[in-house]
């Protein structure tokens, strides 16, 4: 939390955050099936039978296919989106002189809502870094760019090529769209990085997003929101990370909120063993943890609009049983709250503490912390 507040942290976020609603945007995969339902229609029935849980595989779907629809469901259930893509595109955009039906599918399905959910609200608000908007993004929608518009924070976009290089610099700054970006409004678009020759041109030929994943690794702790790490997106944004972590010593370490189930041991694990930390959280109601996390992390940063919210839960703190479970979620703000506050802000907190009668162990606590934080200064 400190990282962030010292402008250390570059936030990296995936589809995921847009589906909540009133959002609703599909993941890569609900992206493809609905590309499908405005290309080839007849096409919709196997995909979405090789979607259902416990339905047929690939192979025993009986709908009447040619050789290369049939090729395509079958990377479909394989989840391998961008091939999907690949094949579909090169079915139907044979010529690539002409202005391609898929992409035109995609912009079609993607430009259903322009509305923003609390998640993207948060990450704009966790994205400020030195007065300005900084938040990295795979996906094509503009939802982050309308949330900081009303917010009233910078909401400055780049796709592609226009990013600007990594640096510790306060101009470093903007919503970057790696993968590319829609039109919005009167501000334009980009090409979109979905297919598998996408992919490989960007992350393989010319190096465009490794080169800047690199850079950026060395300077900021990168931390993915709204990913699985499945997703194909994922697997060239880690990889390309894991690659230049055999080489050198110098990247930060790298953080995924990660969604599962309570009883989930293995997908941390798998998230563990491509050198990402996973931060853990329950997956139930459609990830409703995560937005309520990241949303109540937006509201205790330093800023002059949180003022108001911090005092009044450093007066509720006060009240709190120390070893209660809100008391142990408060000992965590109280260590957070005293590394990031001056001499004069921890003179006034421990004069609240003692002004609501809070329990000496508060008091204690406080001490502690602020010792611990001058050793480590």
């Amino acid at each position: 939390m400190t990282a962030r507040d010292l402008g250390q942290v570059l936030f990296i976020v995936g589809a995921g955050a847009s589906y909540p609603a009133p959002s609703s945007l599909p993941d890569f995969g609900g992206l493809v099936a609905d590309i499908y339902k405005e290309v080839d229609p007849p096409m919709v029935g196997p995909l979405a039978a090789v979607q259902t849980k416990g339905g047929p595989s690939w192979e025993a779907v009986p709908d009447l296919m040619n050789h290369q629809q049939r090729t395509e469901l079958k990377f479909f259930a394989q989840h391998e989106y961008d091939v999907v893509l690949g094949m579909l595109e090169r079915r139907i955009d044979g010529d690539p002189r002409k202005a391609s039906t898929l992409r035109r599918a995609a912009q079609t399905v993607l430009e259903r809502t322009v509305e923003p959910n609390s998640l993207h609200f948060a990450l704009v608000r966790l994205g400020q870094r030195f007065g300005q908007t900084l938040l990295v993004t795979t996906n094509f929608d503009r939802l982050l760019s309308i949330a900081a518009k009303r917010e009233k924070y910078s909401s400055t976009s780049f796709a592609l090529g226009e990013i600007p290089n990594p640096s510790r610099s306060a101009e470093f700054a903007g919503i970057l769209h790696i993968h590319g970006m829609l039109p919005q409004k009167s501000e334009r678009g980009s090409s979109l990085i979905l297919t598998d020759q996408d992919f490989g041109d960007a992350y393989l030929r010319r190096h465009i997003i490794p080169s800047f994943l690199y850079d950026a690794a060395r300077i900021f702790h990168l931390v993915l929101v709204g990913y699985s790490a499945n997703d194909s997106p994922v697997r060239y944004l880690l990889n390309a990370i894991a690659a230049d972590e055999r080489h050198f010593n110098d990247l930060k370490p790298r953080y995924a909120f990660v969604g599962c189930d309570p009883d989930d041991e293995r997908t941390p694990v798998e998230w563990q063993s491509r050198g990402i930390t996973p931060i853990a959280y329950d997956r139930a109601n459609n990830h409703k943890a995560l937005g309520d996390l990241l949303s109540r992390w937006s509201e205790i940063i330093p800023d002059k609009r949180n003022t108001s919210r911090v005092q009044i839960y450093l007066k509720s703190l006060a009240k709190m049983d120390p070893d209660s479970p809100d008391g142990v979620e408060g000992r965590s703000f109280l260590r957070y709250y005293v590394s990031r506050s001056n001499p004069s802000e921890l003179a006034e907190l421990a004069r609240l503490l003692a002004s609501k009668a809070a329990s000496p162990i508060w008091l204690s606590l406080l001490n502690q912390a602020v010792r611990d934080t001058q050793r480590r200064g």
